[in-house]
């Protein structure tokens, strides 16, 4: 098992940052001589201390990522599974990998996240708090260009979304909705309730000082499928994942990407969100996420009202 650390190496930025309001961290994370300590940028709607789905996903990815190059095999992540086992603050985490098969044709890799223990408080291990298992296989031939699958795509909008410039929601600023992503929406929003679509890139480092890989972006990108294709329960409560599945037909190209979600809930209060991923190459690949109705204590950012009646403006 290895204990992953950034090198903080100065390899360039793989995207601009967003638009100036707040001085902004350097990026989402940022290697500490005790593990990786998350900034504001990974901060979530659902509470303001608490980092985003898509910020642990983008960890995690960055952490099996690692470990499969030290293997040294030549291989495409076909999968990528998050679990994400209780709500995470902003906090400094140790982030671990290991091997579980090095295969010609097939490998599997693991990650850890784990709570840094405070003096006098958890065991040296720390608690789990996130994990995720991939699969990596061996292309037959790997230098073949992606196949076009014929779909023609929107263009990318001209026009950035702003969710943090909804009064009736409360996202924080820095955070990762309004400041980390950069959504240019064709359809639906991250505001209202039915299949959305979208393009969508990472704005910011995930680490700092590191250049972000194409599977780490999309990998940081996935858990929003279920904030753009949102809807409410059949009894007008909202959903709330505490996974992704991330499958990929090839490597990701570019910087953006285009998400197409739907969520289909049951009476029973469980749903699941589907969403069809493409980059600007053609098909990627998709994302699914178990959901189930979030508490009442939870609801929507903002408020379950506010929503509702925002969707029936």
């Amino acid at each position: 098992m290895a204990n992953i650390i950034s090198d903080n190496s100065t390899a360039a930025h793989g995207s601009p940052d967003g638009p100036p309001m707040n001085p902004m961290p350097p990026a989402l994370f940022v290697s500490e001589p005790g593990g990786v300590r998350a900034t504001e940028l990974t901060r979530g709607p659902w509470a303001h201390q608490v980092m985003h789905g898509g910020a642990i996903c983008g960890l995690l990815g960055w952490a099996v990522e690692r470990e499969q190059q030290r293997l040294g095999i030549n291989q495409v992540c076909s999968r990528l599974t998050v679990e994400i086992l209780s709500g995470m603050p902003m906090a400094t985490y140790e982030v671990t990998a290991a091997t579980v098969k090095a295969g010609k044709r097939t490998a599997l890799v693991d990650a850890e996240v784990r709570a840094v223990p405070t003096e006098g408080g958890a065991p040296p291990s720390g608690r789990l708090v996130a994990r995720a298992t991939s699969q990596w296989l061996t292309p037959t031939n790997p230098t073949a260009a992606p196949a076009r699958d014929g779909q023609s795509l929107p263009p990318i909008p001209a026009e950035r979304a702003d969710p943090g410039a909804n009064p009736d929601i409360e996202y924080p600023r820095p955070g990762f909705n309004a400041d980390a992503v950069d959504l240019r929406f064709v359809g639906g929003s991250t505001e209202e309730p039915g299949p959305g679509r979208t393009w969508l890139r990472l704005d910011h480092r995930l680490m700092a000082g590191e250049k972000t890989s194409p599977l780490v972006q999309i990998a940081a990108l996935a858990d929003l499928g279920a904030a753009i294709g949102w809807d409410f329960s059949p009894s007008g409560g909202a959903y709330i994942n505490t996974d992704v599945t991330l499958q990929l037909l090839r490597v990701p190209l570019g910087e953006w990407f285009y998400f197409d979600a739907a969520t289909i809930g049951t009476a029973q209060g469980l749903a699941g969100t589907h969403t069809a991923i493409w980059d600007q190459h053609g098909q990627l690949g998709w994302v699914l996420q178990s959901q189930v109705e979030a508490p009442a204590e939870i609801g929507f950012p903002g408020g379950m009202a506010a929503a509702r009646e925002g969707a029936d403006r």
